[in-house]
């Protein structure tokens, strides 16, 4: 690990991303995170010049580029004020009132009937006036087309079955081709609500949203979590020399040990979703990481070209996440439990009846417990007590950092050889 100071004559970055993972009502521990560490960016003289988000990242990441104006304290707060403020009723439709109509959906596209198609178990309506309301679209574009933030969001286009990264930045420069290997389509575009709405459209539970522009990505598009939940390749194609990447899990694979099979019975469907999201959203982001850093060792010990085909650079990173990925899984059961917990539970389950019902039949009782009601939890505890997680963790991979520093992870050169150029 390195550190930098900001005094004209330092090599630190000049191009800082910062990297959001999806992650639905999660995303308010992101917000946690950010606060502490955009003021401390700041202080370094090394204010983000991107941000790239899937789902709840895209929603952080474009409230993060609409507020770029503001001093990075300012810009954290406008962030904690979205999360502080948002309920269930600004993401959803009441599901007592949707219900019967997703049910005889259902029933009728089992009976073949036509025009009876079941698209979302949710309806997020209200979602979209949210979108509309909380950001700034106007400031974006006066941000964006300044040149003093650049924003991409990502999204998973039904069509192609690819990665869509839909870029808004005022840079002439070409956007990086198609990355086949993933595969990962870059497209120009002015990122809009519904650009947003379509990266966090999670498959059953959210609608797909329809895409006009840009005329490239016309067409239904799903949450872009589906393909590439933490987007750090696309930062690196963009450009960045350093990345921060906020995760809602940590970037390593699980060394904690989950109650044995004899104990708690057969997995139940609460406990296979978990291990489906883990592996679509969180082991490839353990693998990036862990690639990231791999190619910044080659790099350092001598390496300078990728398959011989072209120039690396060390990429200096930081990466935020919890402690284990059961964290915040257990953060919403907790939450969950108290608020509807004895006679004054009762009353507050009587007054928001969609919420108890919706995490009753989220919260499970498997060794994962809460994993996914975390997801979906927009109660003021849960957002509330993620917020105060995500500043603790941050605070606590912080300590001791020089004022004026960002502790990059950056490993030391190899003996006998200076840095390389770098990796991107």
């Amino acid at each position: 690990m390195t550190s930098d100071a900001h005094d004209g004559t330092d090599e630190g970055p000049r191009h800082v991303a910062v990297v959001l993972a999806g992650a639905g009502a999660r995303g308010a521990y992101e917000a946690g995170v950010l606060s502490v560490v955009l003021p401390l960016l700041a202080e370094a003289g090394r204010r983000p010049a991107l941000y790239v988000g899937t789902s709840a990242g895209a929603v952080n990441a474009t409230v993060l580029a609409a507020t770029a104006e503001l001093p990075a304290a300012e810009q954290a707060d406008a962030l904690l004020a979205v999360w502080r403020g948002l309920r269930t009723s600004d993401v959803v439709r009441p599901v007592l009132r949707t219900a019967p109509t997703a049910l005889w959906r259902g029933i009728g596209q089992a009976l073949g009937v036509p025009w009876h198609r079941l698209t979302s178990l949710l309806d997020t309506t209200p979602l979209a006036r949210t979108a509309e309301r909380r950001v700034s679209w106007g400031q974006l574009r006066a941000n964006v087309g300044s040149g003093r933030t650049a924003l991409a969001v990502v999204t998973t286009a039904v069509a192609t079955q690819r990665t869509a990264v839909l870029v808004d930045r005022s840079s002439p420069a070409e956007l990086p081709p198609p990355d086949d290997s993933r595969p990962i389509d870059y497209l120009a575009a002015e990122v809009s609500a519904a650009h947003v709405l379509a990266s966090a459209a999670i498959p059953v539970l959210f609608p797909a949203v329809w895409l006009e522009r840009p005329a490239e990505a016309r067409g239904w598009h799903l949450d872009g979590g589906v393909r590439l939940n933490a987007p750090l390749k696309p930062a690196l194609a963009l450009g960045a020399d350093a990345v921060v990447v906020v995760g809602t899990h940590p970037a390593v694979h699980p060394d904690e040990e989950l109650p044995s099979a004899a104990a708690t019975g057969r997995p139940d469907i609460d406990d296979t979703m978990v291990q489906l999201m883990d592996a679509a959203l969180v082991d490839r982001m353990v693998e990036d990481v862990g690639l990231l850093a791999t190619l910044n060792e080659l790099v350092r010990s001598g390496g300078q070209r990728e398959a011989g085909r072209r120039e690396l650079r060390v990429v200096r990173w930081l990466f935020f996440g919890p402690e284990q990925r059961s964290t915040l899984g257990q953060l919403a059961a907790a939450c969950f439990d108290r608020r509807y917990r004895g006679a004054t539970g009762a009353l507050r389950a009587v007054g928001d009846v969609d919420q108890f019902l919706l995490g009753r039949s989220l919260v499970g009782d498997g060794p994962r417990r809460g994993d996914l009601l975390s997801y979906l939890f927009f109660s003021p505890d849960f957002l509330d007590a993620a917020i105060e997680l995500g500043q603790r963790d941050a605070t606590a991979a912080l300590a001791g950092c020089p004022a004026g520093t960002v502790p990059w992870q950056v490993p030391a050169p190899a003996p006998g050889h200076e840095p390389g150029p770098g990796v991107g």
